[in-house]
Protein backbone atom coordinates (compact mmCIF):
# COMPACT_ATOMS: atom_id res chain seq x y z
CA UNK A 1 0.00 0.00 0.00
CA UNK A 2 1.67 3.38 -0.85
CA UNK A 3 1.76 5.51 1.97
CA UNK A 4 -0.26 9.26 1.26
CA UNK A 5 1.76 12.29 1.37
CA UNK A 6 1.63 14.82 3.43
CA UNK A 7 -0.17 18.06 1.99
CA UNK A 8 1.57 21.15 1.07
CA UNK A 9 2.27 22.86 4.66
CA UNK A 10 0.90 26.23 2.77
CA UNK A 11 -2.59 24.75 2.23
CA UNK A 12 -2.19 23.81 5.94
CA UNK A 13 -1.60 27.11 7.07
CA UNK A 14 -4.36 28.33 4.76
CA UNK A 15 -7.27 26.13 5.91
CA UNK A 16 -6.66 26.54 9.75
CA UNK A 17 -6.11 30.23 9.36
CA UNK A 18 -9.51 30.30 7.35
CA UNK A 19 -10.94 27.62 10.51
CA UNK A 20 -9.75 30.34 13.15
CA UNK A 21 -11.49 33.44 11.01
CA UNK A 22 -14.35 35.02 12.43
CA UNK A 23 -17.31 34.39 9.84
CA UNK A 24 -21.08 35.44 9.57
CA UNK A 25 -24.06 33.23 9.22
CA UNK A 26 -25.61 34.90 6.20
CA UNK A 27 -29.10 33.34 6.01
CA UNK A 28 -32.00 34.12 7.90
CA UNK A 29 -34.18 32.53 9.84
CA UNK A 30 -34.27 28.88 11.33
CA UNK A 31 -32.15 25.80 9.88
CA UNK A 32 -33.36 24.88 6.31
CA UNK A 33 -33.27 20.78 6.28
CA UNK A 34 -34.02 19.07 2.79
CA UNK A 35 -34.92 16.14 2.31
CA UNK A 36 -31.53 13.91 1.53
CA UNK A 37 -33.32 10.39 1.00
CA UNK A 38 -32.38 7.05 2.49
CA UNK A 39 -34.05 4.48 4.66
CA UNK A 40 -34.92 5.96 6.98
CA UNK A 41 -34.76 9.14 5.71
CA UNK A 42 -31.84 11.51 6.26
CA UNK A 43 -31.63 15.39 6.10
CA UNK A 44 -28.95 17.83 4.82
CA UNK A 45 -28.32 21.70 4.44
CA UNK A 46 -26.24 23.82 3.74
CA UNK A 47 -25.65 27.21 4.79
CA UNK A 48 -23.13 30.11 2.63
CA UNK A 49 -21.20 31.82 5.09
CA UNK A 50 -19.29 35.39 5.35
CA UNK A 51 -15.98 36.55 5.67
CA UNK A 52 -15.03 40.14 5.76
CA UNK A 53 -18.22 41.38 4.19
CA UNK A 54 -18.12 39.08 1.00
CA UNK A 55 -19.14 35.19 0.67
CA UNK A 56 -17.16 33.31 -1.17
CA UNK A 57 -18.99 30.27 -2.39
CA UNK A 58 -16.06 27.91 -1.46
CA UNK A 59 -16.68 28.62 2.43
CA UNK A 60 -20.05 26.94 3.84
CA UNK A 61 -21.42 25.04 6.36
CA UNK A 62 -22.91 21.41 5.43
CA UNK A 63 -24.52 18.97 8.07
CA UNK A 64 -26.60 15.76 8.01
CA UNK A 65 -28.78 14.11 10.07
CA UNK A 66 -30.58 10.44 10.21
CA UNK A 67 -32.75 9.24 12.69
CA UNK A 68 -31.86 6.00 14.35
CA UNK A 69 -34.12 3.10 13.70
CA UNK A 70 -31.77 0.76 16.63
CA UNK A 71 -32.95 1.47 20.45
CA UNK A 72 -30.02 3.06 22.50
CA UNK A 73 -27.98 4.25 19.37
CA UNK A 74 -28.12 7.64 18.77
CA UNK A 75 -29.83 9.67 15.50
CA UNK A 76 -26.80 10.43 13.43
CA UNK A 77 -25.68 14.44 13.22
CA UNK A 78 -22.31 15.13 10.77
CA UNK A 79 -21.55 18.89 11.28
CA UNK A 80 -18.85 19.98 8.76
CA UNK A 81 -16.78 23.34 7.78
CA UNK A 82 -15.80 23.60 4.26
CA UNK A 83 -13.28 25.45 2.51
CA UNK A 84 -12.44 25.31 -1.51
CA UNK A 85 -13.25 21.53 -1.66
CA UNK A 86 -12.03 20.47 1.86
CA UNK A 87 -13.51 19.29 5.35
CA UNK A 88 -11.60 21.58 7.30
CA UNK A 89 -13.48 21.12 10.94
CA UNK A 90 -16.02 18.26 11.31
CA UNK A 91 -18.14 17.08 14.63
CA UNK A 92 -19.68 14.16 14.47
CA UNK A 93 -21.93 12.03 16.22
CA UNK A 94 -22.63 8.37 14.85
CA UNK A 95 -23.59 5.88 17.70
CA UNK A 96 -21.33 3.28 18.77
CA UNK A 97 -19.11 3.12 15.70
CA UNK A 98 -15.20 4.00 15.60
CA UNK A 99 -12.60 6.26 13.95
CA UNK A 100 -9.12 5.19 13.89
CA UNK A 101 -6.59 7.80 13.63
CA UNK A 102 -4.78 7.02 11.23
CA UNK A 103 -3.45 10.49 10.76
CA UNK A 104 -1.84 13.02 12.88
CA UNK A 105 1.46 12.11 13.71
CA UNK A 106 2.94 13.71 16.97
CA UNK A 107 -0.92 14.50 18.53
CA UNK A 108 -2.69 12.87 21.54
CA UNK A 109 -4.70 10.54 20.24
CA UNK A 110 -2.52 9.58 16.76
CA UNK A 111 -3.15 5.67 16.24
CA UNK A 112 -6.31 5.34 18.84
CA UNK A 113 -10.08 4.30 18.29
CA UNK A 114 -11.67 7.12 18.52
CA UNK A 115 -15.75 6.13 19.31
CA UNK A 116 -18.59 9.06 19.33
CA UNK A 117 -18.85 11.82 19.05
CA UNK A 118 -15.63 13.43 17.89
CA UNK A 119 -14.57 16.50 16.40
CA UNK A 120 -12.63 16.35 13.32
CA UNK A 121 -9.17 18.81 12.99
CA UNK A 122 -6.58 19.77 10.57
CA UNK A 123 -3.03 17.72 11.00
CA UNK A 124 0.45 19.01 9.67
CA UNK A 125 -0.10 15.06 7.66
CA UNK A 126 -3.21 15.35 6.66
CA UNK A 127 -6.18 18.50 6.02
CA UNK A 128 -8.68 15.21 7.22
CA UNK A 129 -9.03 12.38 9.26
CA UNK A 130 -7.87 12.83 13.05
CA UNK A 131 -10.38 12.46 15.43
CA UNK A 132 -10.69 14.00 19.25
CA UNK A 133 -12.80 12.91 21.27
CA UNK A 134 -15.83 14.48 22.88
CA UNK A 135 -18.43 13.79 25.63
CA UNK A 136 -21.76 13.25 24.98
CA UNK A 137 -23.99 16.02 25.12
CA UNK A 138 -27.58 17.46 23.11
CA UNK A 139 -27.06 18.17 19.33
CA UNK A 140 -27.45 21.72 20.46
CA UNK A 141 -24.24 21.50 22.45
CA UNK A 142 -22.79 20.04 19.96
CA UNK A 143 -24.02 22.86 17.76
CA UNK A 144 -22.84 25.39 19.91
CA UNK A 145 -19.36 23.64 19.95
CA UNK A 146 -18.93 23.22 16.44
CA UNK A 147 -19.66 26.75 16.27
CA UNK A 148 -17.19 27.90 18.54
CA UNK A 149 -14.39 26.21 16.88
CA UNK A 150 -15.37 27.10 13.36
CA UNK A 151 -15.53 31.08 14.74
CA UNK A 152 -19.06 31.54 13.40
CA UNK A 153 -21.25 33.85 14.38
CA UNK A 154 -25.11 34.77 14.05
CA UNK A 155 -26.17 30.91 13.36
CA UNK A 156 -29.48 30.38 14.23
CA UNK A 157 -30.45 28.30 17.22
CA UNK A 158 -30.03 24.17 16.72
CA UNK A 159 -33.16 23.27 15.55
CA UNK A 160 -33.75 19.40 13.92
CA UNK A 161 -35.50 18.39 10.80
CA UNK A 162 -39.40 19.24 10.72
CA UNK A 163 -41.65 16.02 12.50
CA UNK A 164 -37.64 14.86 14.06
CA UNK A 165 -37.51 15.31 18.02
CA UNK A 166 -33.92 14.96 20.15
CA UNK A 167 -34.80 12.88 23.38
CA UNK A 168 -32.87 13.53 26.16
CA UNK A 169 -29.63 11.79 26.76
Amino acid sequence: MARRMPPDPELVRELREMQAAPKIWVAAGEIAWVDAGGRPKGYKFRAALSLEGYTPDTLYVEAYYKESTIEDVPDKLSLSLFYRNHRILGLDENGATRHRNGVGVGRQHYLELVGHPHLHTISDDAVCGYAEPLESAEFSAHWATFLSHAGIENAPVFSLPPGQRELPL
